[in-house]
């Protein structure tokens, strides 16, 4: 992806561990993710002995929910094959994965938060030229900052805020440290969302977007019944494409329009509901205004007198016979 401003939302379909090791699974959440129009799809892509040792308790388990090398080509190549609008995102852990997903034709890399110290990973990683969404959650601004000396301004860079609690509580979060990242780094900030799945997984992300963040990371599953790896934040498919749908609108809100002129949308509704002044009753020429002879009613027409300038009629003569209902225009007095 060439580095620009980015003029709308960019939703990012986390599929994490969700697959449970099955590519035929991970196929569905691909093509949920491209009906849903996310813009990414991000893949969690490791072997269970680049993450762990063997004496880690998880290790077993890894192990067992882990796809191969040749399952990984497969789906890479599905993705680019049936759905080339979506950019595919390779989360990696180190340098061979990194050079794996490379050749597979990964568009950008995310790196955990865990590696923002790993100098070998994040420089390899730079010298590609392809955008790092750095992983920020539960890290200092001394750690990010030394990530981003590594990287040397070689590749874009989007800073992205969030941690997974399994799920994270609303408490748990502080969305106005984005605007301090950005402020601070003066760099392209997302947010990724572990909220649970409910209400809060709608309201947090669209909270961000108000604040002013254009990346979203969103955990994607087939079905929360299966309680597969990673659900407990997840989003099913047809409520991923709801989330999609309802970010965009949010982001429709902030449209940085000039501020101080009304939008056509705004003048369209001025014309619909700005009460207008008409007359209470049938008056004869030569009749002087007074309040008893005007109305303030929703308007009928474009034309007519605003009630924020009724005093300019009072005291006044008109000039011809007027009927009850009638719309006060200047033109009607001498």
């Amino acid at each position: 992806m060439s580095k620009k401003k980015l003029k709308k939302t960019y939703i990012i379909a986390e599929t994490a561990c969700s697959h449970d090791g099955s590519p035929g699974r991970l196929k569905k959440l691909i093509r949920a993710a491209n009906n849903a129009k996310a813009d990414a799809i991000q893949f969690q892509v490791w072997q269970g002995e680049d993450i762990v040792t063997p004496k880690h308790k998880d290790f077993k388990f890894l192990k067992s929910i882990e796809l191969s090398r040749r399952e990984w080509k497969e789906c890479f190549n599905y993705t680019k094959k049936k759905f080339p609008r979506l950019e595919i995102i390779a989360c990696i852990s180190d340098i061979d994965t990194l050079k794996f997903c490379d050749k597979l034709g990964a568009n950008a890399f995310k790196l955990h938060t865990s590696d923002l110290g790993n100098k070998d990973l994040l420089r390899e990683a730079s010298k590609l030229k392809k955008r790092i969404d750095l992983s920020v959650g539960g890290s200092t601004e001394k750690e990010i900052k030394q990530a981003l000396n590594y990287i040397k301004k070689r590749c874009e860079v989007w800073l992205m805020y969030g941690y997974q609690l399994f799920p994270t509580k609303p408490g748990s979060l502080n969305i106005l440290k984005m605007k301090s990242l950005i402020k601070k780094f003066r760099l392209e900030v997302g947010y990724q969302d572990h909220s649970p799945p409910n209400i809060s997984g709608f309201t947090i992300p669209i909270l961000a977007i108000g604040s002013g963040i254009k990346v979203i990371e969103k955990h994607l599953t087939d079905d929360r019944k299966r309680k597969g790896t990673d659900s407990e934040a997840a989003l099913e498919p047809d409520e991923f494409k709801l989330f999609v749908n309802k970010c965009n609108e949010a982001f429709l809100t902030m449209r940085n329009l000039n501020l101080s002129k009304l939008s056509k949308e705004e003048i369209k509704y001025r014309k619909y509901s700005k009460k207008k002044v008409f007359f209470s009753k049938n008056l004869t020429k030569g009749n002087i205004i007074s309040g008893t002879d005007l109305l303030i009613r929703r308007p009928v027409k474009k034309n007519g007198l605003l009630v924020d300038d009724i005093n300019k009629v009072l005291g006044k003569k008109i000039r011809k016979n007027v009927k009850k209902y009638q719309l006060v225009e200047k033109k009607l007095f001498i």
